[in-house]
């Protein structure tokens, strides 16, 4: 192997290459120019003129970056030279302080090879402020030298028309003997701010959060409410804060000639939300409630049979239950005279989104459940539960007779043991529209387990009445 060194004037590399002879089978390679010069230093980040520089004996940082006019504006502190160190070229990374260097109280040799990097403000724990509430862009802003209140609500795009302009709160914080954080919250005069009265204006530091309030009632603008069934004049009405249930019914021209205001129905989007959340919980814990046979003295052919109707009886409850989702029914308690009820308990005060449904006068009674013949019955005044009971056919022998119920046409519940009944619920005078439901006995299972689907039978029942009205 030969190496032919080239001398640096082109005439003397033409001589040498006509010196040397080539010989059959020679194989000349010609090596490509080094990517990188042993006698350069680099620059890179928040500078002007980032690149490859060359080195001298001697040189320093103050070299390489002469003054801040070399830096793009609003630099880190601290500053960075990634060193290779021999025999391996292994990276070190050596801190400096920017300032220091560049005034001359940090004289900083360099060596070949080293990559200088100076960092923005902002990519160094970067200081921010946040603006939050009823601007057009709230969030995390980057602090910036002599940023004030006024400023960063002009930022953040100014007000929403929703936004409070008298005051804002203004969160900052202090670190006390580099121990703890202490926090201070202020009130500002946001609008003589942006007014332009410097005596109003604060200047804000990084960490502070200042908070745009929003006005007093403006979420219940457009708030409306809905009147349905045999009102003088159904339709939507815009509702303002604290009207209640009277005031809505008299502004739709009152109740009308059939109207049945112990039937009436009060849907909340509230109470919707609440109880569909209380119906998927019932479907999960039936679902993940194992089922266990009460072995007792059965056989095993009798345990398997126990164990399928089990789960047979799982599967519908949860079917009826999927089916049947929440209504968001409020059971309240009108009378046709407004006047006896106004302004008393029983005259709620509405919220946005509500529907009322006034129904005609029913003239039935329905029965539900484990009976012969579910079938709605004609309304006779003065019977008793236990007379309906009898025209339904009577209970089925799956019937749970001692859980028997009765839901009113105002949607509250009558069971055994209400001080009412006289402790026999088949005594109880039924209204028009009043429902009797009577459960299906649970299948075996533990104390638990019994509880559990009884309660998911009375939930997906309770809104039988209501779809049958034609509410839902």
């Amino acid at each position: 192997m030969l190496t032919l060194e080239l001398p640096d004037s082109a005439d003397g590399v033409k001589q040498k290459l006509e010196d040397f002879k080539v010989q059959g089978g020679d194989d000349i390679v010609i090596s490509q120019i080094l990517p990188y010069n042993q006698q350069a230093v680099y620059l890179e980040g928040h500078v002007f003129r980032p690149g490859k520089y060359p080195y001298t004996d001697g040189m320093t940082i103050t070299d390489l970056l002469h003054s801040y006019q070399d830096v793009m504006p609003e630099p880190a502190d601290h500053a960075e030279i990634v060193r290779l160190q021999a025999p391996d070229f292994r990276p070190e990374t050596i801190s400096f302080n920017l300032p220091d260097a560049l005034i001359g109280n940090d004289v900083i040799k360099l060596k070949p090879f080293d990559m200088v990097r100076v960092y923005s403000r902002y990519e160094i724990d970067a200081p921010t402020v946040s603006i939050e509430g009823e601007v057009l862009r709230p969030g995390a802003y980057p602090m910036s030298q002599g940023m004030t209140l006024a400023g960063l609500v002009r930022m953040a795009g100014g007000f929403k028309r929703s936004a409070y302009r008298g005051q804002a709160d203004l969160s900052s914080y202090t670190v006390q003997d580099g121990k703890k954080v202490l926090l201070n919250h202020t009130t500002v005069d946001v609008q003589r701010a942006l007014d332009g009265d410097n005596s109003a204006d604060v200047a804000v530091n990084p960490g502070d959060v200042v908070s745009i309030r929003k006005l007093t009632g403006w979420d219940d603008i457009g708030a409306s409410a809905t009147v349905t069934g045999e009102v003088g004049h159904a339709g939507t009405y815009g509702i303002r804060t604290g009207e209640r249930l009277s005031s809505l019914l008299k502004r739709a021209g009152d109740f009308g000639d059939e109207a049945y205001p112990a039937g009436a129905v009060l849907l909340r989007v509230q109470v919707q939300q609440q109880g569909e959340q209380a119906r998927q919980e019932m479907i999960r814990r039936i679902e993940t409630t194992p089922i266990t046979v009460n072995a007792g003295v059965l056989t095993a052919a009798d345990q398997s049979e126990q164990m399928q109707a089990m789960q047979q009886q799982r599967d519908q409850v949860l079917t009826t239950l999927r089916s049947r989702p929440a209504s968001g029914r409020m059971v309240i308690n009108i009378s046709e005279d407004i006047s006896k009820w106004e302004n008393t308990s029983a005259d709620i005060e509405l919220r946005a989104g509500d529907t009322l449904v006034i129904p005609k006068r029913p003239n039935f009674v329905m029965v539900s459940g484990q009976v012969y013949n579910p079938v709605a019955i004609s309304y006779v005044p003065g019977r008793d539960v236990g007379w309906y009971l009898r025209k339904a056919g009577g209970a089925t022998p799956y019937g749970n007779k001692k859980y028997i119920y009765v839901l009113r046409a105002d949607g509250s519940v009558v069971a055994h043991g209400n001080s009412w009944t006289g402790g026999n619920l088949m005594n109880l005078r039924l209204r028009p529209g009043d429902s009797v439901f009577v459960p299906e006995k649970i299948i075996g299972g533990s104390q638990v387990w019994q509880n559990i689907l009884g309660m998911a039978q009375i939930m997906s029942a309770t809104t039988l009445p209501l779809a049958i009205g034609g509410v839902l």
